[in-house]
């Protein structure tokens, strides 16, 4: 079999296809494998007060054999890039891209990925007042991650660009133990970038707050999956103008939710389309307009249940300044009789049980004034004796 070459970008250029020339400029063999290049990029950061984040990248590796939660050593790899340098993933945004190397490597199915990144020399996370942010890294020296490959990643006789999207706004938590520090997860996904697509477009609001215009900073992600296992994929934040941009996103439909800036810069309703159809080499255009944010209800409770079971239910309103209404009255309503029951209580509206009556779906609605949330649940089969 022939040996295809990879490399890995970090810059903010978007790279082209990497042949036998580029492996001679960068100082590798001249031969005639085909290549395969790398990209890393990521889903821009949430937090407007931070100016950098900086991570040292070792090394790339891949292997056909999938990863299946065991120890990393047992798993045969190739490493395609060793880059042993600072990545600024703040400047990796709306799918611009950083090169990272180039390897060699067998064609054939790629099914996992290792990113292995030094933490002791992580530059880390910087505020825009030039302060240094602490970032608990959740170990010491290099520490190897493994990386979500959606789908195999294939790699033919003729090289392939694969892609490191580093979820910045995800693999770092800000203020979880409510000491203003960061807590690393890494949150990293790899896909062959001649099988994705894009969505972009442009957030803006009506004129419900005045005259209509553009809407930054707000956060957009982009869920794949499907009933009972969506997921985030890949998040992005607007720009001053409003655009977006989620990149190398593989084909399917993917819901696209929008959630404004934070209250206190904007007083604007979160936004949802369950419909946004992704095709390889093309890009989806998705505008989105907000409205003044009026109040809403929420339904905490479990999305799915085994037939013949019971679980509690309870709605919080939340009023147009963002608080919760202890005191509004919530009416429930079962749209599904014949999968759901539901029984509500005469001194709390606010909590009511369900009851899974057959495999199937079921809607539960909890209504407040004009406020009202749909709760989706499926049913499947109890297979206990």
């Amino acid at each position: 079999m022939s040996r295809p070459t990879l490399a890995l970008l970090a810059v903010a250029t978007i790279a082209v296809g990497c042949y036998k020339d580029d492996v001679r400029a960068l100082g590798g063999p001249a031969s005639r494998m085909p290549m395969a290049k790398v990209l890393l990029t990521d889903d821009p950061f949430p937090f407007d007060s931070v100016q950098s984040v900086q991570v040292y990248i070792v090394s790339i590796a891949v292997s056909t054999h999938p990863d299946t939660g065991t120890s990393a050593d047992s798993m045969h790899w190739v490493t395609v890039a060793a880059p042993h340098r600072q990545v600024d993933l703040l400047t990796l945004q709306q799918g611009l891209t950083d090169s990272l190397g180039v390897g060699e490597v067998t064609a054939d199915q790629y099914k996992a990925v290792l990113v292995t990144i030094n933490v002791d020399s992580s530059a880390g996370i910087r505020f825009k007042n030039g302060s240094p942010a602490v970032v608990r890294w959740n170990g010491s020296g290099q520490e190897s991650y493994g990386v979500f490959v959606e789908a195999p990643i294939n790699i033919p006789d003729t090289g392939a660009v694969i892609v490191i999207d580093f979820d910045v706004g995800r693999s770092f938590v800000y203020n979880q133990l409510g000491d203003g520090a960061f807590d690393f997860f890494a949150a990293i996904r790899a896909v062959n970038r001649a099988a994705t697509g894009n969505i972009s477009g442009a957030v803006t609001h009506d004129t419900s707050a005045g005259p209509a215009g553009p809407v930054a900073d707000a956060t957009v992600s982009a869920w794949g999956g499907g009933p009972n296992n969506w997921y985030i994929l890949s998040t992005g934040k607007t720009d001053a103008a409003g655009h977006y941009r989620l990149a190398y996103l593989l084909p399917g439909t993917y819901i696209v939710g929008v959630i404004p800036p934070a209250p206190s810069a904007s007083n604007y309703a979160s936004a949802v389309d369950s419909n946004v159809a992704v095709n390889a080499g093309a890009e989806t255009t998705h505008n989105v307009t907000l409205s003044v944010f009026r109040g809403s209800v929420l339904i905490q409770g479990a999305a799915s249940m085994l037939v013949n079971h019971t679980n509690r239910l309870e709605a919080f309103v939340v009023n147009a300044q963002h608080q919760q209404d202890t005191s509004a009255s919530v009416v429930w309503r079962n749209l599904d009789t014949t999968v759901l029951g539901l029984v509500t209580y005469v001194d709390s509206t606010r909590v009511a049980r369900v009851t899974s009556k057959a495999v199937g779906t079921g809607r539960i609605v909890a209504a407040s004034g004009g406020l009202a949330y749909t709760l989706v649940i499926h049913v499947a089969p109890d297979s206990t004796p």
